[in-house]
């Protein structure tokens, strides 16, 4: 990868092994989306972890899970006889809900500009498997006419970070981060229900523990 071949060619820096807690987000402006959120971007929550390979390098892998959903009116739905073909059963709104996980591996890059802040840059490749859920009554977790439709897609993540790096005892340290860039995911295909795709301006923020 690129942030591996550019690291390489540095002087000696500062990579780590670590393991983070961490929030993200990547861009949503696929019109499809607002089925699911009234926000522009796919907020998540997950775990990174990393391996240092090379003084300046790093491989991370990480997991990432989000869930979204909406109340979606349906003008006058009420009025309408419910067929086993029609998702809205007959009510004048729905429940929508959308159940992601990314999966990302890749690697990260890092100098040691002081040694409370390490800069890095970083690209990796993600799966992410979505679950979309359409019922008219999400009171009841058995209700025959909930629909359920799944996905799988893949794209990449790609940008730059800080780390600051407050030592505990050693090399073990506690490190606060925040990473901008781009990222682009292929349309997630949920069958008759549609696609849906995130791409555009993407970020992490987070803190672990560095060793």
């Amino acid at each position: 990868m690129l942030s591996l071949l550019c690291a390489l060619a540095l002087p000696a820096a500062a990579a780590t092994n670590e393991l983070s807690f961490e929030v993200g987000w990547l861009g949503a402006p696929d019109p499809a989306w607002d089925l699911f959120s009234n926000d522009n971007a796919l907020g998540s929550v997950g775990l990174r972890a990393g391996f240092a390979v090379h003084p300046n390098v790093a491989i991370i892998a990480g997991w990432q899970h989000a869930a979204n959903g909406a109340t979606v009116d349906v003008p006058g739905a009420e009025d309408e006889t419910y067929d086993e073909e029609d998702y809205y059963g007959g009510g004048s709104s729905f429940e929508t809900a959308l159940y992601t996980d990314q999966f990302s591996v890749g690697s990260k890059a890092d100098v040691k500009v002081f040694k409370w802040l390490h800069p890095y840059v970083t690209a990796q490749l993600v799966g992410m498997r979505g679950l979309a859920r359409l019922d008219d009554d999400s009171g009841d977790d058995e209700n025959l006419t909930q629909v359920q439709r799944a996905g799988l897609t893949g794209g990449f993540l790609a940008g730059g970070g800080l780390d600051f790096i407050i030592k505990v005892r050693g090399k073990v340290a506690i490190a606060p981060y925040v990473e901008l860039g781009y990222g682009w995911m292929a349309p997630l295909a949920l069958k008759d229900l549609g696609t849906v795709q995130f791409s555009g301006f993407a970020g992490r923020t987070g803190v672990g523990v560095r060793f």
